[in-house]
């Protein structure tokens, strides 16, 4: 059945309402982690991508997210190319410090 040149502008609408409609909207709950060092030092880490770590304060102990957000952590200062030494979801403390060079957040 062809499309009426009449009812395009309504339809084009309608079809752009329910895409935006499925489209997540910026998720306020998401918040930077904060990663804990040996030392005392707390490193805040937005979200998204390979970030590398303070390399000057021993090992981390722990990890702060928010429910539900994942992460790894990476033996080097990339994450490309690099060993993935510990991942999970949500925060969590270590009981021996994890020497890692660079977190990915997701």
């Amino acid at each position: 059945m062809p499309i009426r040149p009449a009812n395009l502008a309504t339809m084009s609408a309608t079809i752009a309402g329910a895409l935006s409609g499925m489209r997540p909207a910026r998720d306020e709950s998401v918040r930077p982690v904060t990663v804990t060092f040996e030392s005392g030092h707390r490193q805040v880490v937005d979200a998204g991508g390979c970030r590398a770590l303070a390399c000057d304060q021993g090992g981390v102990v722990a990890i702060e997210t928010g429910p539900g957000s994942k992460y790894a952590l990476f033996a080097g200062d990339t994450c490309q190319g690099g060993r993935a030494i510990t991942s999970g979801r949500g925060s969590v403390t270590f009981s021996q410090p994890v020497l890692a060079g660079a977190i990915v957040l997701g």
